[in-house]
């Protein structure tokens, strides 16, 4: 296939070539000639294609110890695709790995064969000893396989290869007996990954300080060598010496057999949260021991060894119905059936709240009160036995009030009789029994439940209520209550059945016919539809909290006339159905008048509240459309407007607003012009429509049409368009101006204008009179800070503001640096932020001041720091609030979210002992959130060190803090700016956190921000700050430039840490990480550590296991870590400055060797020394 190589051919042009080439070369199996060419026809143009390869093409073979592998060149190389060129790549390093007698090809080979064809770059043969050849890249080693017996690694990042770490290490024990070491072997060999507990034989004689926790089924005890774990950093076994662990004594298990394994087995089944680590025997009682991690005593029972039931309150089942058995037998019913059953409920119970049920002697009973007939209540004196958790024992609570549900008639307790009971149980898992008792007059049985059992079943029947538990509705004995109470016909039967099919559903109150000499004050409304009356009797009710059917006399109701409905169709009985279903209103029944003989149907008096008084119909948004089409009337005397306003009133269906209406202008007092000739405020006397009422004395926005004489159509589109939120429309009589007249709370009430956002509304000011300052320039600030957000999303939170210096208590400085002060204070007012539906403000806002020096004569660099901060709730983001001014110094200020954490080093300082990993890692989680959030806005911080990172309480999404957790973030984003308009030449900053290139003097970019990551990194690792122990000064600069970096413990720093630190503060930019890569990598390593997250997959179980050894390495050394730190060196200075001074002359010293720190110290430091000897002079000769 040489013409491939050398033509540029494209990728199918290239596979006819291959294909063509088949009849050229041949394995001498047709199967394996097959396997190869459907690859090589399948490839897509990825990877390498997979061929067959003449073993002589293969020199320099080199064998790796006996196990089947070896290196080799191939000469002609792979083949690959790559951009319409076929390229090989000439005497490649490739691995071999042979297939001892592999002569006879057998379906498991082909199989074999084909699963490893997309790692492989193909197959060989040694034509000696016919022994088929798999042929890998050279990366197979390092990747995939183990260098000891070729096969591939569990763990790829560890290499940790099962066979090798388990068949060849543990061969040098025994427990002297031969099942048990099958046991141990097999137990070892399901071990899957590096991070596993590795299950072996533990001579007795390991353990020391053993104590006794239980009933002899459980110790604890030290283990003098501890357990084996992999170290993945040394790849070898250690031990763990002076683990403290659990023994779980298997007793009377000394002869090993079938059965007993089992049981070893499942003492090991479920124990996936406390592993074993292997077992051992008593040399005196040759009992057997399981050996477990010490949390095994918090998760099983001392007394029995099985697992609790409840682990926070240690609770056995097996225990405690032996107790049970054991100490609760004095009760008796005297049946063997009855006691059968209450033993067989006992070892229902599964936690300790659960009721214990028992026999309870009759005479335990006092004040026993009838509420039913087959209901009571009473005392119970000795009270139900229940768990205390607290004292860890059974008690009674005495005196409990408890109910009585008597089975009568169940004296002879047959197998139907015992079947009934079990099913009056099952049902009161809402109410659990507490036992069964027995009336010794009446011998019937009794079952003893909670006394909230009355509130959820019927106190006539004991069934249970259907309804709530509120309404207390027991069907079957309310319909024949019903039955007993109504005995009232109408004399027809159509109306009779209708009102008996009424009568059948649930509803309270009962639909009946009502004689129509019940009614009186009878009171005729509108058009003769509608009336009110007084009802003698009332309607028929079930009073819920006295359990009985009663009727509410003297009750005023609505009466709906059906006129013409004398004769009682089944269409009439449709429409009669209709009008009971269409609503919410409450129905009492029908009557008749017997003079018209037509029925009427009897509701609730809120009936007039949904139906027109005049025709009946229902209501639509509160108006009846009928009727308002029949009561038209010219109201201006201007045909247009009058058919415009009837227009939209005939609309008010297809609306939720008030009733647009003409409006006279005479009915409006105390206007006030608040924008001259455009718009006023005013009092509406009448006030608006809706629901049939007015709003008296409603407070009004007028608009002014001018020159609105002349009606047109183009005014009435204008008029269409701007009526939105509009009442109505009225007229100035003196100028003939129309006026629209809006609800206030739309439009702005000190300019008139519409808003735009929902803010507004909220804030009742538009943006305009909201942003009125007297500097154009913060005045123009402030409103593109405010466009800028979304002011409609809850998810900005945050509103930009101007805030009087006067809204400012209690000020005090709390830091000072050359250009600005801080000032903690407490802003009145507050926070403006989003709940629900509305803006709110949480008063009594703690805020931090930063106040510039001389602002008011640099207010172009006060707005571009301001502008650097983002204008959103961005969690990790310092917030700003908005700016001020201080009346009296001018000084313009930043209003800022308070840290009250303080910044890293005061968090650290506080958190020292309890800052292990998992702690570190949320932090380092929250400051990459930050970085990347800034990056992803195409901007750079500048002047990114642990100075300023800052660490605020924890927000809720209820804007309340939570007092005990703190969340880091960034801030100082003076410095923060577009990647695009970065040409400032001065060198600001912490000289460690500054990357090398930016020290060179190449401009400042986001990668330069990755590098400060990296030293933000190291302090979380060690608690200190980078280079703390020398001057910032030249030589550091330079020393940073050649490469030179804080050192590492790799002892106390994992690998994967220390491998992404090192990426970060790599000297080349283009090799540093993004921010987003970054952000991924801490939060795998976070939820790592994190045991709640349930998502873990391999690769966090293993990057768990390298921060635990670092971090017990810690626990083991920390005095020595502690006494190992290293001093502060008096010109290693932690604040941002200028660096300029000490990087100027940076690229004269390239060559510099970097040992000879005297004399490159005094090159760099000449300048400097040459400026302090002239100073003085200069001074002098002025």
């Amino acid at each position: 296939m040489e013409y491939l190589t050398k033509n540029s051919l494209d990728l199918d042009s290239g596979k006819e070539i291959i294909a063509k080439n088949f009849a050229n070369w041949t394995s001498g199996n047709e199967i394996f000639d097959n396997l190869i060419q459907e690859k090589q026809l399948k490839y897509n143009g990825f990877g390498v294609v997979f061929e067959w390869i003449p073993y002589s093409e293969l020199i320099d073979i080199k064998k790796i110890g006996n196990n089947g592998l070896a290196t080799a060149i191939w000469k002609e190389g792979s083949l690959h695709y790559c951009v319409n060129e076929w390229i090989r790549i000439s005497y490649e390093k490739v691995v071999l790995k042979f297939l001892y007698d592999s002569q006879n090809i057998s379906d498991e080979f082909i199989n074999k064969t084909r699963s490893y064809t997309d790692k492989k770059y193909g197959l060989s043969q040694n034509p000696d000893t016919s022994d088929y050849i798999f042929v890998f890249p050279q990366n197979y080693l390092e990747r995939l396989c183990c260098e000891k017996c070729g096969k591939e690694c569990v763990s790829i990042r560890d290499k940790w290869c099962k066979a090798c770490q388990i068949k060849n290490n543990f061969t040098n024990w025994t427990s002297g007996n031969e099942k048990i070491d099958d046991f141990i072997q097999k137990m070892q060999l399901k071990i899957n990954y590096s991070n596993d507990s590795l299950f072996e034989w533990i001579p007795y004689n390991e353990f020391i300080n053993v104590k006794g926790v239980g009933d002899d089924c459980l110790n604890t005890a030290m283990w003098k060598d501890g357990p084996l774990y992999y170290d993945t950093n040394k790849k070898e076994w250690v031990k763990e010496a002076y683990e403290k662990v659990c023994l779980k004594y298997l007793h009377n298990l000394q002869d090993i057999t079938d059965e007993v394994i089992n049981k070893i087995k499942s003492y090991l089944l479920g124990h996936y949260g406390c592993p074993s680590y292997g077992i051992s025997q008593n040399p005196d009682t040759k009992d057997y021991i399981l050996v477990f991690k010490i949390e095994y005593i918090k998760l099983y029972c001392k007394k029995c060894g099985n697992k609790y039931g409840s682990e926070r309150d240690k609770w056995c089942k097996p225990c405690h119905i032996n107790y049970l058995k054991t100490n609760f037998t004095n009760r008796t019913s005297g049946n063997e059936k009855i006691d059968g059953l209450i033993q067989e409920m006992r070892l229902k119970i599964n936690k300790p709240d659960d009721t214990v049920y028992e026999w309870i002697p009759y005479n335990e009973f006092i004040n026993v009160k009838e509420i039913g007939d087959s209901l009571t209540t009473t005392i119970w004196r000795d009270g139900p036995l229940y768990y205390d958790t607290d004292r860890r024992e059974w008690t009674r609570e005495s005196y409990v009030k408890v109910c009585l549900n008597y089975l009568h008639n169940l004296q002879d307790f047959t197998d139907e009789v015992i079947n009934k009971i079990k099913s009056y149980l099952l049902g009161y898992y809402d109410c659990p029994s507490y036992g069964i008792s027995q009336n010794p007059d009446t011998k019937d049985y009794i079952l003893v439940v909670k006394a909230n059992y009355i509130k959820l079943y019927c106190k006539k029947c004991g069934n249970k209520y259907k309804s709530t538990i509120l309404d207390k509705w027991c069907k079957s004995c309310m319909n024949c209550l019903k039955n007993d109470f109504i005995s009232r016909t109408s004399g027809n039967e159509k109306i009779d059945d209708f009102i008996q099919k009424m009568r059948l559903k649930p509803e309270n109150p009962v639909f009946e016919w009502i004689p129509y000499n019940e009614f009186i004050n009878v009171k005729e409304i509108e058009d003769n539809c509608l009336a009110t009356v007084v009802c003698k009797e009332g309607p028929f009710y079930y009073d819920t909290s006295e359990a009985k059917w009663i009727r509410i006399s003297y009750k005023i109701v609505c009466l709906r006339y059906l006129h013409n409905s004398r004769d009682t169709t089944d269409e009439v009985i449709n429409k009669i159905e209709s009008y009971l279903i269409n609503g919410y209103i409450e129905y009492y029944g029908m009557s008749q008048n017997p003079d018209t003989k037509d029925y009427i149907l009897v509701f609730s008096k809120n009936y007039l509240k949904q139906y027109c008084k005049k025709c009946g119909n229902k209501y639509e948004r509160g108006l009846c459309n009928l009727c308002l089409k029949d009561n038209f009337n010219k109201w201006t005397g201007n045909e247009k407007i009058d058919n415009f306003i009837q227009k939209m009133q005939l609309k008010v269906n297809e609306s939720y607003g008030f009733l647009f209406e003409w409006i006279p202008y005479d009915r409006f007092v105390d206007i006030r012009e608040i924008r001259i000739d455009n718009f006023a405020i005013a009092i509406w006397n009448d006030g608006p429509l809706y629901n049939r009422k007015r709003k008296s004395n409603e407070k009004i926005l007028l608009k002014y049409l001018h020159n609105s004489q002349n009606i047109n159509n183009e005014f009435l589109n204008k008029i269409t368009y701007l009526m939105e939120n509009s009442y109505g429309i009225s007229q100035n009589p003196n100028t003939k101006d129309y006026i629209l007249v809006y609800k206030v709370g739309y439009h702005c009430e000190n300019c008139g204008e519409k808003y735009n956002y929902k803010f507004e509304i909220d804030n009742k000011s538009c943006m305009s009179c909201q942003t009125n300052h007297e500097n154009s320039k913060i005045n123009n600030l402030i409103q593109e800070m405010k466009l800028n957000i979304d002011h409609n999303s809850i998810h900005s939170s945050i509103i930009f503001e101007w805030i009087p210096y006067n809204q400012f208590k209690d000020v005090e400085e709390i830091g000072k640096g050359g250009f600005s002060t801080i000032y903690s204070a407490i802003w009145k007012n507050g926070l403006l932020y989003y709940s629900k539906e509305s803006w709110e403000r949480k008063s009594n806002t703690r805020v931090a001041l930063k106040c510039l020096h001389n602002s008011q004569n640099f207010i172009d660099e006060f707005i571009n720091e301001v502008k650097a901060y983002p204008n959103q709730n961005i969690k990790n983001i310092l917030k700003i609030y908005g700016i001020s001014q201080n009346p009296n110094t001018k000084d313009y200020i930043m209003v800022l979210e308070y840290a009250e954490g303080g910044n890293f080093n005061n968090y650290l300082d506080k958190n020292y002992e309890n800052f292990d990993w998992f702690n570190g890692l949320k932090v380092l989680t929250n400051i990459i959130k930050g970085l990347s959030e800034i990056h992803q806005k195409q901007m750079v911080h500048r002047d990114f060190h642990v100075g300023n990172i800052l660490f605020i309480k924890t927000l809720t999404y209820s804007y309340s803090y939570d007092p005990h957790k703190y969340d880091a973030c960034i801030s100082d984003m003076g410095l923060c700016k577009k990647i695009d308009d970065i040409n400032d030449t001065s060198i600001y900053g912490v000289m460690p956190y500054v990357a090398p290139e930016v020290l060179r003097g190449k401009t400042y970019t986001q990668a330069a921000d990755v590098y400060s990551f990296g030293m933000i990194m190291y302090v979380v690792a060690t608690g200190q700050q980078p280079f703390i122990d020398c001057a910032h000064d030249g030589v550091l600069a330079l020393s940073i430039y050649n490469e030179i970096r804080p050192e590492i413990n790799e002892k106390i720093i994992p690998k994967c840490y220390v491998d992404l630190m090192k990426r970060c503060w790599d000297s080349n930019p283009d090799n540093r990480p993004n921010s987003i890569e970054i952000n991924e990598l801490i939060n795998l390593f976070y939820y790592s550590l994190d045991q709640q997250f349930e998502k873990k997959v391999q690769q966090h179980y293993e990057i768990e296991k390298q921060f635990n050894e670092t971090q017990r390495y810690r626990r083991k050394n920390i005095l020595s870590i502690k006494n190992n730190q290293l001093i502060t060196h008096t010109q290693a200075i932690y604040t941002s400055r200028l660096l300029n001074p000490y990087t100027n002359n940076l690229s004269k010293y390239d060559t510099v060797e970097i040992t000879d720190f005297i004399k490159l110290h005094f090159y760099i430091m000449l300048p400097f020394l040459f400026c302090s000897f002239l100073i003085p002079i200069l001074h002098y000769s002025l």
